[in-house]
C-alpha cells in the first residue's frame, strides 16, 4: 500500500471497527471485519451499519489504490448498500472493483460476503478527487437544516433497549425524538468515529442514518421485542465534512404492511450545516 491508502485503512473508526485490510492493488481491495460483540445486535448478527461501513471503506480504498495523486477536495459523494442476509457471529469480507474512473468521479462495486461465499451486502460507492483547487464561491452553495421544532414527548423504554446494543451504543448515540413516524438521533464526535482527518467518518454517518431511518419505523410499528425487524437498504449522498457532533433527523413518508420509507437528513449540531442525506428502507414483521 502507500502512503494515502494506507492512511485512509488506518483511520480511528476504521480501526474501531476492527478492519484488516487483506489486500489493494490499482482498481481492487479486499478487507475483513472480523467479528466482534461490540459490532453486533442481540443474536450475534451484525448491525446493518458494520457492512455499510466497510462497503465505504472498502470503496475508497480502491478508488484510491493506483490512481494518480490528488491534493484537493478529495471525498465519497454517495454511497448505496442492499442488504441481502444477516453475518450472524461470523467475519465479513468486503472485495471491491472499480467499475468506471473518469477524470474526477470513480465508481466502484462492493461485494460483502462471509468466508462460505453467502453474500451479506452489495454496494455501490461514488468517490470524487479533484487535482485542481475547487472552484470559487460563486459556484458553491452549502444547506443549512432548519432548527428542531415540536415536542419531543416521551421516549418508550423499548426504543432505549434498542440503542443500548453494543454497536449503537459504541458510536454513542442517543435518542432526542421519537413519535408518529418522525425520530431525532444524536451522535458525539469522538476521536474513534472519525476518519483520518479528524472529521466523523463516513462509515459512522451512514451507520446514525441507517439507526435514525429505523426509530421513525418503530415508532409507527410500536415497539416490540417480538418483532423481527432488518433494513432493506439504505442510500446516503454525503454534502460535506462533519467537524463537530451531528443530529440527524427521519421521517416515515410511507408505510406499506411491514415496509417502511424513511428520508434522514444529517446535519452538524450547532452550525446545522447539513453532512449527509439519505433514504432507508425498513422492514418490521408484526405477527
Amino acid at each position: 500500500m502507500d502512503a494515502r491508502v494506507a492512511r485512509l485503512a488506518a483511520a480511528p473508526y476504521a480501526a474501531r471497527l476492527g478492519v484488516v485490510v487483506e489486500s489493494v492493488e490499482p482498481e481492487r481491495a479486499r478487507i475483513r471485519v472480523p467479528y466482534k460483540d461490540e459490532n453486533s445486535n442481540p443474536g450475534r448478527a451484525l448491525h446493518g451499519g458494520v457492512p455499510a461501513s466497510t462497503i465505504a471503506i472498502a470503496g475508497v480504498l480502491a478508488a484510491s489504490a493506483g490512481a494518480p495523486e490528488r491534493e484537493h477536495d478529495r471525498r465519497t459523494l454517495d454511497l448505496s448498500v442492499d442488504y441481502l442476509a444477516a453475518a450472524i457471529g461470523e467475519d465479513i469480507v468486503a472485495e471491491a472493483e472499480v467499475l468506471r474512473r473518469g477524470k474526477e468521479i470513480v465508481y466502484v462495486d462492493v461485494d460483502v460476503r462471509n468466508d462460505a461465499g453467502k453474500r451479506i451486502a452489495k454496494g455501490l460507492v461514488t468517490h470524487r478527487a479533484l487535482d485542481r483547487p475547487p472552484a470559487g464561491p460563486e459556484r458553491q452553495r452549502e444547506t443549512r437544516a432548519e432548527p428542531p421544532t415540536g415536542d419531543d414527548g416521551e421516549i418508550p423504554k423499548l426504543a432505549r433497549a434498542i440503542v443500548s446494543v453494543p454497536f449503537i451504543a459504541s458510536l454513542g448515540m442517543t435518542i432526542a425524538r421519537m413519535i408518529d413516524g418522525h425520530s431525532r438521533l444524536h451522535m458525539a464526535l469522538t476521536p474513534d468515529r472519525c476518519d483520518h482527518d479528524g472529521t466523523i467518518h463516513e462509515g459512522a454517518l451512514a451507520a446514525l442514518i441507517d439507526t435514525t431511518g429505523a426509530m421513525a419505523s418503530w415508532s409507527l410499528a410500536g415497539v416490540d421485542l417480538r418483532y423481527k425487524a432488518s433494513t432493506v437498504g439504505i442510500h446516503v449522498s454525503y454534502h460535506g465534512p462533519a467537524r463537530e457532533d451531528v443530529v440527524a433527523e427521519a421521517r416515515t413518508w410511507r408505510r406499506n404492511d411491514e415496509i417502511f420509507l424513511n428520508q434522514v437528513t444529517a446535519s452538524e449540531r450547532h452550525s446545522r450545516r447539513t453532512v449527509a442525506t439519505g433514504t432507508v428502507t425498513y422492514r418490521i414483521v408484526v405477527p
